[in-house]
């Protein structure tokens, strides 16, 4: 009668614990409980391009692609020096207030914002990093524009003096004093 006690007693000690914790004692005549519809998915979002590129690479894309937005992220006295023909000018220090609403320079942006599906062109005047620990000024708009949530963003590998260095097409004052300007 003991050992049967006993049993009865683990038995009503398991059911117990089985309906706290909130499980059911299964029949095993009853069919097996539907499972549940899958969770409805969201959208993935699309894919980040944020890249790096030639100077030449760069000048391809411009070329293919009317839709691609040129940006200069350098200082103003930078830009006036020499910059790539159609570029905007929204230099690092004002990109991450003036991104979204370009009202810097209207007489050189007239307003032009990129869309944050568009894809993106970024150079400045920094040919290298000379210190490892000092970002350039297109490392700094990388950051800025990725948490902004642009998503096709290249930037030109020598920024505009590579781009002078490579002969490729640029406006300003100053062009004609390139290989000895440079090293001032």
């Amino acid at each position: 009668m003991r050992a049967s006690s006993r049993a009865a007693r683990i038995l009503s000690a398991a059911a117990l614990l089985a309906a706290i914790g909130g499980c059911e004692l299964v029949d095993s005549h009853q069919p097996p409980p539907r499972p549940l519809p899958p969770a409805p998915t969201t959208p993935a979002l699309p894919q980040s391009r944020i890249r790096w590129i030639s100077t030449h690479e760069a000048l391809a894309e411009l070329r293919a692609n009317d839709d691609v937005f040129l940006l200069c992220v350098a200082d103003k006295e930078q830009y006036d020096r020499a910059h790539i023909p159609g570029s905007v000018l929204i230099p690092v220090r004002g990109l991450h207030y003036c991104i979204d609403n370009n009202t810097a320079y209207p007489e050189i942006n007239y307003g032009r914002m990129p869309r944050k599906d568009q894809p993106i062109i970024v150079y400045c005047w920094w040919k290298s990093c000379k210190c490892p620990k000092i970002p350039t000024y297109s490392q700094l708009a990388r950051k800025i524009m990725i948490d902004k949530g642009y998503r096709d963003v290249a930037f030109v590998n020598g920024g505009m003096p590579g781009w002078l260095d490579d002969g490729l097409p640029a406006e300003g004052p100053l062009l004609h004093l390139w290989p000895v300007e440079r090293w001032k």
